[in-house]
């Protein structure tokens, strides 16, 4: 490959500012507890996945943590709403942090991007706070509005320990 292609090649990579801003856009719907924004983040058929171990290859042939296509993620933002659901009253609140934050594939031709980060989330309700962390793994799909996720995988560093309630996404 000339220089000259490898730099077109180059110059057509998402700006990894920009691949910033949208994980952090993503974070504030989440603490904002905008779920129904946030799942609009997702293309059709879009995988959120929290694996039950480390380096589980796939969610379909071993147990995860969680799950969701956009039925399954329909069906938690529903009950996120629901008047009735007395588990999540009061409401938890949650606050990301995210940080290293890279590019690592970039497939031109299908226009999509591999992006992974590391984050820090706290989840609060009745006077008690959990602390996650680990890493995003984001599969995104780049259109000329935006961003989209394909997947996201939520590799938590205590997955495989004894967790209380997942009460928010991470």
């Amino acid at each position: 490959m000339s220089a000259v292609a490898e730099n077109t090649a180059a110059m057509q990579q998402p700006d990894v500012k920009d691949l910033e801003q949208f994980l952090f856009h993503e974070a504030r719907l989440l603490d904002e507890a905008r779920w129904q924004d946030w799942n609009d983040l997702f293309v059709e058929n879009g995988e959120y996945w929290v694996p039950a171990s480390h380096k589980q290859p796939d969610p379909k042939n071993h147990v995860s943590l969680i799950y969701e296509t956009d039925l399954l993620r329909a069906v938690r933002i529903k009950r996120f709403k629901h008047p009735n659901a007395f588990s999540l009253k009061p409401a938890p609140r949650s606050s990301h942090m995210l940080s290293n934050v890279m590019l690592d594939e970039y497939d031109a031709e299908k226009n999509e991007c591999v992006v992974s980060s590391r984050f820090l989330m706290l989840q609060y309700r009745r006077e008690e706070q959990d602390v996650f962390g680990g890493g995003y793994t984001h599969h995104l799909k780049i259109e000329d509005e935006g961003f989209k996720i394909i997947k996201k995988r939520v590799d938590l560093i205590n997955c495989d320990a004894p967790l209380g309630n997942i009460l928010v996404y991470f």
